[in-house]
């Protein structure tokens, strides 16, 4: 999965939530893309693309285990870290607020 989100990153030019946003009302699309990538692109939260200080793509992270929320958040901030530039810059403000155990049966 974590491969699928920077492959897809890095090939569209855009991070994987951009591609969830632009793709989620174009299902066809979505799957016209996926086919032709021999299933390698995963339009999910979690890739995010690196930019060097001249704001070009020099590559991109995918980042699986979590919700999409905090893989994205983790990427951002590894990256930032890293002295890089992130696309998106900034995680979502309720990556906090998520949770696997939320979608579990029994979950409080």
């Amino acid at each position: 999965m974590a491969f699928g989100k920077a492959w897809g990153a890095l090939g569209m030019g855009i991070s994987s939530r951009l591609i969830r946003e632009c793709l989620t009302n174009r299902p066809t699309f979505q799957n016209s893309l996926a086919a032709s990538s021999d299933r390698r692109l995963i339009p999910v939260l979690g890739g995010v693309l690196v930019r060097d200080s001249e704001d070009f793509a020099i590559g991109a992270v995918g980042i699986g285990g979590d919700t999409s929320n905090q893989q994205e958040y983790c990427a951002i901030e590894g990256i930032k870290s890293a002295g890089l530039l992130s696309e998106p810059a900034n995680p979502d403000p309720e990556w906090g607020r998520s949770s696997l155990s939320d979608s579990y049966p029994g979950a409080n």
